[in-house]
């Protein structure tokens, strides 16, 4: 017994710094793990705002061109007024919003925080969505 003793004497607390290596990499995939899934939810629903915003947008018909020469444009003031007033209900998105006789395009960001990664130095991540949409009107056959 006192054999084995003296043979291991020198390596008395490796295992300490073992274990405590092991537990930094076991924290890092648990963050990254966590708060890549809430990164990951937070840029769906981001893309949800974007969609939802330039939907909002898309329904705004200049109702006098329709009516002048039967043409489905976009107003563009209504237009860029109803995809902001939705983003604006959206805490912390910066957005931009472009718009045209026939289309919207909104683009949206965010940064998202993190948990556990900021025991590593990894305070947030940025994310971002856009989205287009244009004015739908009329029947159309299947397969158009």
């Amino acid at each position: 017994m006192r054999w084995h003793r003296l043979r291991f004497r020198g390596e008395d607390g490796q295992v300490t710094v073992f274990v405590a290596i092991a537990m930094l990499g076991l924290i890092a995939v648990v963050g990254l793990v966590a708060d890549g899934g809430r990164v990951f939810a937070e840029r769906r629903d981001l893309q949800n705002v974007a969609d939802a915003a330039a939907l909002a947008g898309a329904m705004q018909i200049d109702v006098d061109a329709y009516r002048a020469s039967g043409e489905v444009v976009l107003d563009e003031g209504a237009t860029r007024e109803a995809a902001v007033e939705y983003l604006q209900d959206e805490r912390d998105v910066e957005y931009a919003v472009q718009v045209s006789q026939a289309s919207v395009e909104v683009a949206v960001s965010l940064q998202a925080s993190t948990t556990f990664l900021k025991l590593i130095g990894i305070d947030g991540v940025g994310i971002s969505a856009s989205s287009s949409s244009s004015p739908r009107h009329g029947i159309s056959e299947a397969g158009e």
